[in-house]
């Protein structure tokens, strides 16, 4: 079935695309763009592509050809060196040298200095291929060789084999790409691999004959997760009607994270339903490229838009929590100040945050700070519209950003508050649990509670006031799926979900990791976790739920998780409420299984299948943990300092 949510994203960023140029004018002269493949492509660079990027949701006349327009500018590639890559002949038999620990591998012949003979730039390398220098050699003095750029040695990728593209994408520009080819087998040693692009401007007539062409952009790639790829397509176009030539770079991001599910291309021909794209734009200036900042942030914000259209719809609802994840997937990939993205200040974006895209100029800064709130209330529209009010909760409780006074209007919708009243107080105190595990509470279909506590289980009825020992068994705290053990749940700077952590085994060394479907902005957050700054590794409190032998059930605040430890390859996947399976004494459910209590959004979600949720607050429940409901949800137990305190709401 095709991905419609993706569609119309896609066909919302082509005006925004075309709006921010002058492809009408007269001085505009589109010329075809050059088009870079994944960042961690498996051969050589891909062929170039004489489409525009978004040409193929344009609509059936978007290949017609316009009679008025300009012809374009024929990508003009580079050829290989000469064999043995030492000497490289230029016109009138004069020949360039290799230097010393260099060899030629491509080069492009034409005119780069403006004094009208044909000159040559070219990649020189070192024998391994991970160093090098693009030079040029002046027809008129062929061994003053020239620096006109070198591979920044940081980008080195031990173990990877480079490819490299050297074109003339228009008039004045040359574009150089470094690509590391890592393969599968190396791609976790190759983690830090990063694709660069050099774009060089050839200098005008005004500049005079004999000046040299200068370095006018780089731009850096960083290697994606194996499931995701990332592409550019580079544009040269006069796009504020200046008399010079601009620099569109359109990135695009396809494939989706484990465990989300890649999105459903579009019907032929447009097949880019896939790819989610934003440009960076830089004007020509005299002092060199300046980015346009309203881009990307116009793109992102007008695919926000478009999400929250197709959330008010029956039909493209459903679809619509899979493209916010691609969204805010993106948006983290290109701004490095994406709420919830981690980022650090400076070339450490790179290395330590999501963002995999750096300009010579620093990390990009997008300046989108609703974006984040705006995706998050689409998704929550969307869940109500599909009638899933505890989606629709967790999606406005991921806590990226302030929410907004529409989705706080949406909340109290889903949720209406309950003021809560604590009704008993117990003298048993129950036995401590560490965070995620087993709570020491558990409600009977009688209505009676039963205690955890160190000494055994307590039964305590609140309508008596008696509390008595019994020979219950105490349930275990620690969540078991078999043999396995549910351990933590982590948010990493290193992993772009979130982790859940278990031991295949009690006597098993070391943690085995399964991502969960939670970008790392989503679930609880530290309150003390700067926006733009990763907090290292933490770990975050979770609801046990369930646990089988088949895996594990948990709330992550409102967001419902189930892990699968079936297979070879541990999965996991949203779950969607209510739970089909039994609930254990000790989980955030009801004896029955059908009401839950988990701490969300500023308070206690209690929701019951068939029923409203509602949103508990007040007295001692701010403090109260491990708690766990009666059936139907009237009353609700928690633990509150060394006693059980049970609450009722009105």
């Amino acid at each position: 079935m095709p991905d419609r949510s993706s569609s119309k994203l896609l066909r919302a960023l082509l005006p925004l695309l075309a709006a921010t140029g002058c492809d009408g004018c007269p001085s505009s002269k589109p010329y075809t763009p050059y088009t870079l493949g994944s960042a961690t492509p498996s051969g050589s660079p891909p062929p170039l592509s004489g489409v525009a990027p978004g040409a193929a949701d344009a609509g059936p006349e978007a290949g017609a050809p316009d009679a008025a327009a300009p012809p374009r500018f024929a990508v003009v590639p580079s050829v290989p060196a000469p064999a043995g890559g030492k000497q490289w002949p230029l016109e009138g038999g004069a020949v360039v040298a290799a230097p010393t620990g260099r060899t030629f591998e491509t080069g492009l012949l034409l005119d780069a200095d403006g004094d009208g003979a044909r000159d040559l730039v070219v990649w020189a390398r070192s024998p391994d291929g991970l160093r090098g220098e693009l030079l040029l050699a002046p027809a008129a003095r062929p061994q003053a060789l020239r620096t006109l750029t070198a591979l920044p040695g940081d980008l080195a990728a031990q173990g990877c084999t480079p490819r490299v593209a050297l074109n003339q994408i228009g008039p004045s520009a040359l574009a150089f790409d470094f690509a590391p080819q890592c393969g599968a087998d190396r791609r976790a040693a190759s983690a830090g691999a990063t694709r660069w692009l050099a774009v060089i401007r050839l200098p005008g007539s005004a500049a005079g004959a004999g000046a040299p062409p200068e370095l006018a952009l780089e731009l850096r790639l960083r290697t994606p997760p194996p499931e995701e790829a990332l592409s550019a397509a580079l544009e040269v176009a006069d796009r504020d009607a200046d008399g010079r030539d601009d620099l569109l770079v359109t990135l695009g991001l396809s494939g989706a994270l484990r465990p989300f599910s890649a999105p459903h291309p579009s019907p032929a021909p447009a097949g880019a339903a896939s790819e989610l794209r934003a440009p960076l734009i830089f004007l020509d200036r005299p002092a060199g490229l300046s980015r346009d900042a309203a881009q990307p942030g116009e793109t992102l914000r007008a695919l926000a838009a478009s999400l929250l259209r197709d959330a008010r719809g029956k039909a493209t609802a459903p679809s619509v929590a899979a493209a916010a994840q691609r969204l805010r997937r993106l948006n983290a990939v290109l701004c490095a100040d994406a709420a919830g993205g981690g980022a650090l200040a400076g070339r450490d974006a790179i290395r330590a945050g999501e963002a995999l895209v750096w300009t010579g100029a620093g990390p990009v800064r997008c300046g989108e700070p609703g974006l984040a709130a705006a995706i998050d209330n689409a998704e929550a529209v969307a869940a109500s519209t599909r009638g899933a009010p505890l989606a629709a909760i967790a999606a406005l409780d991921h806590g990226a950003e302030p929410r907004t006074k529409d989705a706080d209007k949406l909340l109290a919708k889903l949720a209406p508050p309950a003021a809560a009243t604590a009704v008993y107080r117990t003298a048993a105190a129950p036995q401590p649990a560490g965070p995620g595990a087993f709570g020491p509470l558990a409600f009977e279909a009688s209505g009676a509670l039963l205690v955890r506590t160190a000494q055994g289980v307590v039964r305590v009825d609140p309508a008596t006031s008696t509390e008595s020992a019994t020979d219950i068994p105490p349930w275990p705290a620690a969540i078991h799926a078999g043999p396995a053990q549910l351990v933590a749940v982590e948010r990493r700077c290193d992993a772009p979900t979130l982790l859940a952590l278990f031991r295949s085994s009690p006597d098993a060394v070391g943690e085995m990791e399964v991502p969960l479907p939670l970008l790392r902005g989503q679930g609880p957050r530290a309150r003390a976790a700067s926006p733009e700054r990763c907090a290292g590794t933490e770990r975050l409190p979770f609801s046990p739920l369930a646990a089988s032998e088949g895996g594990f059930d948990i709330a992550l605040g409102a967001a419902l998780v189930s892990i699968d430890l079936r297979a070879a390859a541990p999965a996991s996947s949203a779950l969607s409420f209510p739970l089909t399976t039994p609930a254990p004494q000790g989980a955030a459910r009801s004896p029955d299984g059908a009401t839950l209590a988990v701490p969300a959004a500023g308070g206690l979600v209690v929701a019951t299948a068939g029923g409203p949720a509602r949103l508990w607050s007040g007295g001692d429940l701010a403090q109260g943990t491990a708690c766990a409901p009666a059936n139907g949800g009237a009353r609700v137990a928690c633990v509150v300092g060394a006693a059980a305190v049970i609450f009722e709401a009105k």
